[in-house]
């Protein structure tokens, strides 16, 4: 028997095949640790923690999660961020790459003009049960939000680390599974009632909530990392790195970039060094600040990797204090420049600037209290910038670490101050 061809179809058939238009790589062929996360997610691993250290891209690591779960897998994703700030941020990402996303409001709140005109408002937990995408609200908000309510397949907390183990028990209800993903080096959850009783106990409800359930259940984790920092240079990470992450190794790969100013690149990071006389509110320290923030507004410029050169704005700048009133009194010499961030360590987590100006947090003291010490606040403090930082120190730092550490050699927070401290004075 013979097959006559439509001569259309010869003619199609002796022209040269057209070249195959190529697609671009999915973001899990790319990211090994979105792959891995987005394997276990799927597979229905009960648990998953992340860690990253700063500007690893944990955000876009949530966002990734969620978009991809829901709609390659079709689960019902529900996302929990720490702060009302984060989670319109999260919301509003999830909802620029074209997922079906909605933050979650309180009932009869108007809708944040911020928001991303693409994702959906719910105004209360009324409207979850006609909502088929995915839910984006703050851990305060899904605490109330009942069983009967809405449930979700999977649960990404977003910052985890400034979350309470308590409060991860309270998000019990709302999913079987839950994928934590944060930064172990922050400063610890603000937890204001008494937890004395739970002080040595590693799975404490007052703890990080990845910390303690670590602790909790060791076996029962999976658990991932994300290896490289596209926020700092090579010289903050190398100082950071051992100091505060050594149990989890990352190194940078950010493209080189630096500040320039009066014709000189900057380091990374530098130290102004001052003498206090009265305490941690000498004004000394606010004035030092708020000149080097004026020196880098009006003769500084970002110079990237291609060569290319910018001046500083004042939004490109931050100033990071221990303490709201070294915050205020800064703010108040630099009234006139108000794009200009400034706050507490607490405040600028999750933050980044092009530049930053750190008040050092035993500035000024002639003791070394708990709150001064703690290594999370130096930490967030030296991990905001992208191009460089300028850390003002107080002169007599150095011999009230020494002291304290002779008094309590075995001090870890204390150990790691004195590192931190020797590494910025002696420089890369």
């Amino acid at each position: 028997m013979r097959t006559l061809s439509h001569p259309a179809a010869s003619a199609t058939a002796s022209l040269p095949a057209s070249p195959p238009v190529e697609q671009p790589a999915a973001p899990h062929h790319t990211d090994p640790t979105l792959g891995a996360a987005l394997f276990a997610a799927w597979s229905g691993d009960p648990a998953l923690v992340v860690a990253s250290p700063p500007g690893a891209g944990k955000t876009r690591l949530v966002v990734q999660l969620a978009e991809q779960l829901h709609r390659r897998a079709g689960l019902r994703i529900a996302i929990a961020a720490q702060t009302r700030t984060q989670a319109l941020d999260v919301a509003s990402r999830v909802a620029a790459i074209g997922a079906s996303v909605a933050l979650l409001g309180a009932r009869e709140s108007p809708r944040p003009p911020t928001l991303e005109p693409a994702a959906g408002y719910l105004e209360g937990a009324a409207h979850l049960s006609r909502w088929r995408g995915i839910v984006v609200a703050t851990t305060a908000r899904w605490l109330w939000v009942k069983e009967r309510e809405y449930t979700a397949d999977v649960c990404l907390v977003d910052e985890a680390w400034q979350m309470t183990y308590a409060d991860l028990g309270g998000l019990g209800p709302l999913s079987a599974q839950v994928v934590l993903v944060g930064d172990p080096g922050q400063i610890a959850p603000v937890v204001t009632g008494d937890a004395r009783r739970w002080r040595d106990w590693t799975a404490g409800p007052q703890r990080a909530a990845p910390e303690a359930l670590l602790a909790a259940y060791p076996d029962a984790v999976t658990r991932l990392r994300l290896p490289h920092t596209w926020r700092l240079g090579p010289q903050t990470a190398a100082l950071i790195q051992p100091a505060f992450y050594s149990d989890l190794p990352f190194d940078s790969v950010r493209p080189p970039r630096h500040v320039q100013l009066d014709g000189t690149a900057l380091p990374e990071l530098s130290v102004l060094e001052v003498q206090t006389l009265a305490g941690p509110g000498d004004p000394v320290l606010a004035t030092t600040a708020a000149a080097r923030v004026r020196e880098l507004t009006a003769d500084g410029f970002v110079v990237d990797d291609h060569d290319n050169h910018r001046p500083i704005r004042p939004n490109d700048v931050g100033v990071i204090t221990p303490h709201v009133e070294q915050a205020s009194a800064i703010a108040a010499r630099l009234a006139d420049l108000p794009g200009v961030l400034i706050g507490t360590a607490n405040q600028a987590q999750g933050l980044e600037r092009e530049a930053v100006v750190i008040v050092h947090p035993l500035a000024g003291y002639r003791e070394a209290p708990a709150f001064a010490v703690d290594p999370g606040r130096l930490c967030v403090a030296l991990s905001r910038h992208r191009a460089h930082a300028t850390i003002v120190v107080d002169a007599d730092t150095d011999t009230v670490v020494r002291h304290a550490l002779a008094e309590a050699p075995h001090d870890g927070a204390l150990a790691i101050q004195r590192q931190v401290l020797v590494a910025l004075r002696t420089g890369p």
